[in-house]
């Protein structure tokens, strides 16, 4: 049983998702990646991997509504678009070692102490995100913030996760990393964009 972060709540798991009738075998390959924002991720996920289910979930309804636009418009049927808040949606979509990787990129830090809990590395959402992994599923975190990047790095390290790169290390690019809209102008200025690339342990 998974729980929802935010009330502890239940879920009930015949109302999740029936991916695999939405994707056939495909769905044993269903990826995540949460604050889609402008979709350049999603987009280019889906051009290069057309055959990889990718549901990307966006808080603005705005961007979540052109990101679903774009994905029919370019005949991208295993895109899909969702808007809402990760942080409610995420536990009642997807099943405990359901998903192959899932996929944060640049999210909001918030500093403020009374904002900690919005943060998407809080312990609650540490705990989930490991569990909704496979085992040896990969969780994809990029910022460019480097104290959040060090916060975060420490957090999932203690939840679980296994770290490519070594405890506490930060990952290089791999050759065939897709870049984010706001990651590509990074690339461009030179900015330091801090990686992370952690696997739920292999063996659970």
């Amino acid at each position: 049983m998974i729980f929802a972060s935010a009330d502890g709540a239940p879920i009930a798991l015949d109302l999740l998702p029936d991916w695999t009738a939405r994707f056939g075998a495909g769905a044993a390959r269903l990826e995540l990646e949460i604050g889609s924002g402008h979709g350049g991720y999603a987009l280019a996920f889906a051009r290069a991997h057309p055959d990889r289910p990718l549901v990307a979930i966006e808080q603005r309804r705005k961007f979540a509504d052109e990101l679903r636009a774009r994905a029919e418009r370019r005949g991208h049927a295993r895109l899909v678009a969702v808007h809402g808040d990760a942080r409610v949606l995420v536990p009642r979509m997807f099943r405990e070692g359901s998903l192959e990787a899932v996929h944060v990129h640049f999210p909001d830090p918030w500093w403020k102490r009374r904002h900690h809990r919005r943060r998407l590395v809080d312990e609650g959402m540490s705990t989930l995100l490991l569990r909704l992994l496979r085992p040896g599923g990969l969780l994809d975190f990029r910022t460019d913030v480097e104290r959040y990047a060090i916060e975060a790095v420490e957090r999932l390290e203690a939840e679980g996760f296994e770290n490519e790169a070594g405890r506490g290390a930060f990952a290089a690019a791999p050759p065939d990393e897709i870049p984010s809209t706001r990651e590509k102008r990074y690339l461009a200025t030179g900015q330091r964009v801090w990686r992370l690339r952690l696997r739920r342990p292999a063996g659970g």
